[in-house]
C-alpha cells in the first residue's frame, strides 16, 4: 500500500510542468529588453520612450549565453500592475536583481 502511494507520488512530480525560476526586479530604469541574445537587439515594444520603469518584474524560465559569454535571463515580463506584459522576452542578467 504504501509503496503504491509512493510510486503514484513519484509520477505524479514526474509529469507535472518545472517551476519557473525567479521574478527579478529592474536594477534601475535604464534595463533594456532584448528581441534575443544580443545586447542592442531591443525588442520593439520596448524601443525610445517605451522603455521599462523600476516597477516591472521579470519571470525568469531560463537562461543563456551568447558568444562572449554574456548571461541573458529569458522569461516573461509584467507589468506594475503584474499584467503580462509581453512572453518570452530576453534581458541581460547583470541589469536585473533576482535577490532574495
Amino acid at each position: 500500500m504504501i509503496r503504491t502511494a509512493l510510486l503514484a507520488g513519484c509520477l505524479l512530480a514526474a509529469a507535472s510542468p518545472a517551476l519557473a525560476g525567479p521574478t527579478c526586479s529592474p536594477s534601475d530604469d535604464s534595463v533594456r529588453i532584448l528581441a534575443s541574445a544580443s545586447p542592442n537587439n531591443l525588442h520593439r515594444d520596448y524601443r525610445g520612450a517605451n522603455q521599462i520603469g523600476t516597477g516591472w518584474s521579470l519571470q525568469v524560465e531560463r537562461t543563456t549565453h551568447d558568444a562572449s559569454g554574456t548571461e541573458y535571463y529569458i522569461g516573461d515580463l509584467y507589468s506594475p500592475t503584474g499584467e503580462l506584459a509581453k512572453r518570452k522576452v530576453f534581458a541581460l542578467e547583470r541589469e536585473w536583481d533576482c535577490g532574495p
